[in-house]
């Protein structure tokens, strides 16, 4: 058996020396918070794109969503 002669010669496999890992820094809740974000920005614009009477109605929910923004 060539195995078992490999084995007694020292030809053997082995496992390379792994380095310790840093922690992960857990999940980026900002940077998905961007994601979707910018998500709902992309698909905003392209109904306003495809559907131009949707542009009074976007309007006015934007006028809204700020304003709330500005008073707090």
């Amino acid at each position: 058996m060539s195995g078992g002669k490999a084995y007694r010669h020292g030809y053997y496999a082995t496992l390379p020396h792994t380095r310790p890992q840093r922690e992960s820094a857990g999940i980026d809740f900002e940077g998905i918070l961007i994601v979707i974000v910018a998500s709902m920005l992309i698909v905003l614009v392209t109904a306003l794109a495809t559907d131009p009477s949707l542009l009074p109605t976007a309007e006015q929910w934007l006028r809204a969503v700020l304003s709330d923004l500005v008073r707090r």
